[in-house]
């Protein structure tokens, strides 16, 4: 595998285009602070009122302070629908394959959600853990994303309407980058092996349908949302693995989290504080996030 590349910087936006969305205003610290999220240099016009600017993957720090590396692995959507096939991994090419002729899954696409659909979405996350001990589905945060104009969902069933595998996916219009934020399936609930194999192969094609969705509507990126660099944690190598058979290239950005009034700066220390001091494993895991990794792991072809 070669380098890392950039997070690509937003392109220059048209004149008279469409009214801005995509950027969250919320608070935190029970309300007391005031913050503003954005993607992708997708910059305010102005920060007056807010306490807390967090810029997710920019292509650079916002200063040299609060910030840490995101990498993440970057499929383009400029190429044709027969080469993101043909450049799969062997494997992954073939389950989705095989899902299109012979399991008969249907794939829909949800772009404009209703308050009823984020209630079905936030269901079927909890009633499908990926663990015993993952907490229910933050509402409050899926309510900032749909509000924000820029949640979309697409889900996949079986021949008889069973519901396999859904998605919450953040389109970012201005920067042309689809993200994934909910990966949610029937996996850890299947009845048998057979079963888990054709949920597996359910969630590969609606990745690869999606691809082809977003390709269609002007979008230049899929971002798989997460590469971890780490070598430990079995868990998240197997996630990348997974990811890796899709053949997106590794891409580094940064993750930013800059105090922009007085209250705002009295929060960060805090926050800094309460890291160091008292959540020793959030405290390692920044650290790592800080450090660039010597070498990226290489993956063999399957």
């Amino acid at each position: 595998m070669t380098g890392p590349e950039a997070v690509p910087p937003r392109p220059a936006a048209s004149a008279g285009g469409a009214p801005l969305a995509g950027r969250i205003s919320g608070t935190r610290w029970g309300g007391k602070i005031r913050a503003i999220e954005t993607w992708f240099d997708d910059d305010p016009e102005s920060l007056a009122g807010y306490d807390v600017w967090i810029s997710h993957q920019r292509s650079q720090p916002l200063s040299a302070g609060g910030w840490h590396y995101r990498y993440t692995l970057f499929v383009d959507l400029l190429q044709s629908e027969q080469a993101l096939l043909g450049g799969m991994r062997r494997g992954t090419a073939r389950e989705i394959r095989n899902a299109q002729t012979r399991d008969g899954f249907v794939c829909t696409f949800n772009e404009a959600p209703t308050a009823e659909d984020l209630v079905a979405f936030a269901a079927f996350y909890d009633a499908y853990p990926l663990h015993p001990d993952q907490p229910p589905m933050d509402r409050v945060r899926l309510g900032e994303f749909h509000q924000a104009g820029f949640l979309k969902f697409a889900e996949v069933r079986d021949p008889d309407g069973a519901v396999l595998v859904r998605h919450g996916v953040l389109g970012h219009d201005r920067s042309g980058i689809a993200q994934p934020v909910y990966q949610v399936s029937a996996y850890h609930q299947a009845a048998d092996q057979a079963q888990a194999n054709a949920i597996g192969r359910a969630n590969r094609l609606l990745y690869y349908r999606e691809f082809l969705f977003y390709k269609e509507r002007g979008y230049r990126i899929y971002d798989l949302n997460g590469w971890y660099t780490g070598t430990e944690d079995a868990k998240r190598l197997r996630i990348n693995l997974f990811k890796e058979g899709f053949r997106g290239k590794v891409c580094c950005g940064f993750d930013c989290e800059e105090a922009v009034s007085l209250r705002g700066r009295v929060y960060v220390v805090l926050k800094t504080l309460k890291r160091w001091l008292f959540q020793p494993e959030l405290a390692r895991e920044f650290r790592r996030l800080r450090t660039k990794p010597k070498k990226l792991p290489d993956y063999q072809e399957t």
